[in-house]
């Protein structure tokens, strides 16, 4: 079983020349909740070829606005002629597909998980909506696509919220390499007087 040792440390001990001070870890820093490392100004912090600084849960937020296009099964309105970022899905839409790019990753970043925001106008009648979350693969012979992680909001009849709390994937566990990329496969089903409106996704990664 390993030993956890906690180093209080409350300040520097006096010294000539402080630069000469190091201190060597050699397992795990943590720093507890409501800790903070301040690294002063014409300080570094620098890392020796093979080390990382790992941060979890790190979100990016993707809007939806031209990065967008429809799928197979039209339907899906990208920025239509007003002045807001939007993807909407009208009245009577029957399995129509929304692809998303998932931007602002970087090679070698772990996916975690996807999100979707916006909201749904139902009216009492029927919406459904899934998600798809996808992973290209370039090769020689063709690139390869494949499904990562998948959910669903359900049978909406009313006017609902679409967030983290209801159309999420998490537990994923793909780290990007090049020639790799990730999108977000939508298709939504609307009965007559409901549409949906989805402004962004957001992506939750481990960046190293």
């Amino acid at each position: 079983m390993a030993n956890e040792n906690v180093l209080n440390v409350q300040e520097q001990p006096a010294d000539s020349d402080s630069r000469d001070n190091k201190w060597k870890v050699g397992g795990t820093m943590e720093v507890l909740s409501g800790g903070s490392i301040n690294v002063e100004s014409g300080a570094s912090i620098v890392l020796e070829p093979g080390a990382s600084l790992e941060r979890v849960g790190v979100q990016v937020l993707t809007p939806i606005c031209g990065n967008a296009k429809v799928g197979v099964t039209a339907g899906w309105i990208i920025t239509a002629a007003d002045n807001i970022s939007q993807a909407t899905l009208p009245a009577s839409s029957t399995s129509s597909t929304l692809i998303i790019p998932i931007t602002g990753l970087n090679i070698g970043d772990t996916l975690t998980g996807v999100s979707v925001s916006g909201q749904v106008e139902s009216a009492g009648a029927n919406v459904t909506l899934v998600m798809s979350v996808r992973k290209t693969v370039a090769v020689a012979g063709g690139n390869t696509d494949a499904e990562i992680g998948t959910d669903n909001v359900g049978t909406l009849v009313a006017d609902t919220l679409i967030s983290s709390a209801n159309l999420v994937v998490t537990g994923l566990t793909e780290v990007l390499a090049e020639g790799e990329a990730a999108y977000v496969l939508l298709t939504g089903t609307t009965a007559a007087v409901t549409d949906i409106a989805l402004n962004s996704i957001i992506t939750t990664v481990t960046r190293a």
